[in-house]
């Protein structure tokens, strides 16, 4: 097994090295165009009916129900529901609210989020 995660790593790094030899270097990412590239980054997001979320620390978490408590807070979160779904500032569904679309992704609610629901805001 350990044998074969090295030549997996040793083939990936080859590989990396090839594409990278082979771009001219004017099409090589500067500091500042690979900073702007990762900060605009799409976040990786399961094909699933759930509401993909990310915490500040960039732990993945799945909602598929009412989370009256959520801990660690999230910042960033994908609707791939056919339902709006709610976001709130507070534990039990209380404080500031955010209305998040079916389809619709939010990079930044303006606050952290502690409780969600799959309903509009009212």
């Amino acid at each position: 097994m350990t044998t074969l995660l090295r030549t997996a790593a040793v083939l990936l790094a080859t590989a990396t090295a090839a594409v990278g030899l082979a771009l001219p270097a004017s099409a090589a990412p500067t500091a500042a165009t690979a900073a702007t590239a990762q900060a605009v980054a799409p976040r990786p997001c399961p094909r699933i009916v759930a509401v993909c979320a990310y915490t500040a620390a960039g732990a993945l978490k799945l909602l598929f129900n009412d989370e009256p408590f959520i801990d660690p807070p999230i910042v960033w979160a994908a609707n791939n529901t056919p339902d709006a779904w709610c976001f709130f500032s507070a534990p039990g569904f209380s404080g500031d609210s955010r209305e998040v679309a079916p389809g619709e992704t939010v990079e930044n609610f303006g606050f952290d989020v502690l409780s969600a629901r799959p309903d509009a805001c009212m």
